[in-house]
């Protein structure tokens, strides 16, 4: 019998692979044409990456773990979607960039996703956790001495904040809800492929307070090196001038000593 994480999971891989087409992300020109699916400031915070080990999880239709690899890491995406996947690798093949992509569970990595000297999380990925401790005690036995968990993640407040127009919100989600499964969402918090759709597959997702996040990775054994929250007045779209005052996004690096 399977464990409730597990369950979770699968329940999971079932919708992702119900959106994943519709999921394509950057074409492989893009990435031909030397372009990169990451922010100046996660290239400023992984720093020189040429000959280091990256991982990705969550890593969906594999931009981020291809512009890795363009950077000269040794890149690995790792997901639970196997339609997501078959993108990603497709995408690697046509734009001339190796990477490898996996299919796991970011809670039962394979045995040789060890001496990483990076795991990236982005824009999407720790709401899908439904464990933090544990997963970030995986993330501190992954990573080699000196190696880093670099995070650029979506602000739990805006997870659980909904547009309602001009300076208007309303709290449509629990700050505070942690294992509990979001109960309920506004489309703009739908993944891409899901929003916009009379009957969106089901998603189990997860609000972690962002002091949450730090803490499980200090009690991994961890150490702090940048935490920093921002706006991004877009993805508060319809709010007006006052999107600007609300964190978006925030950003977190920790290294293993």
């Amino acid at each position: 019998m399977s464990s409730p994480l597990e369950q979770v999971t699968e329940a999971n891989r079932a919708s992702w692979n119900q959106i994943a087409a519709a999921r394509q992300g950057q074409p492989a020109e893009f990435f031909r044409a030397g372009g990169l699916a990451l922010e100046d400031f996660e290239l400023a915070l992984a720093g020189d990456v040429r000959g280091r080990r990256v991982l990705q999880l969550a890593c969906s239709c594999g931009d981020e773990v291809l512009s890795w690899s363009a950077l000269g890491a040794t890149a690995i995406g790792v997901d639970i979607s196997e339609v997501a996947l078959a993108i990603a690798r497709q995408k690697s093949t046509d734009a001339g960039i190796r990477a490898d992509f996996r299919r796991a569970d970011m809670y039962d990595l394979p045995p040789d996703l060890v001496d990483l000297d990076l795991i990236y999380f982005s824009w999407g990925a720790i709401c899908w956790a439904p464990d933090l401790t544990r997963l970030a005690n995986i993330l501190a036995t992954r990573l080699r001495p000196g190696g880093s968990v670099l995070l650029a993640e979506h602000h739990p407040l805006w997870e659980v904040l909904a547009v309602r127009g001009d300076n208007h919100l309303a709290v449509t989600g629990d700050y505070f809800g942690r294992t509990t499964p979001r109960a309920e969402t506004d489309d703009a918090k739908l993944p891409t492929g899901a929003r916009g759709t009379t009957a969106p597959p089901a998603f189990n997702a997860f609000v972690w307070p962002a002091s949450d996040v730090v803490m499980a990775l200090l009690n991994a054994g961890l150490r702090l090196d940048s935490f920093t929250e921002s706006p991004a007045p877009d993805i508060y779209n319809g709010l007006g001038p006052a999107a600007t005052r609300l964190p978006a996004y925030y950003v977190i690096k920790a290294t293993k000593p």
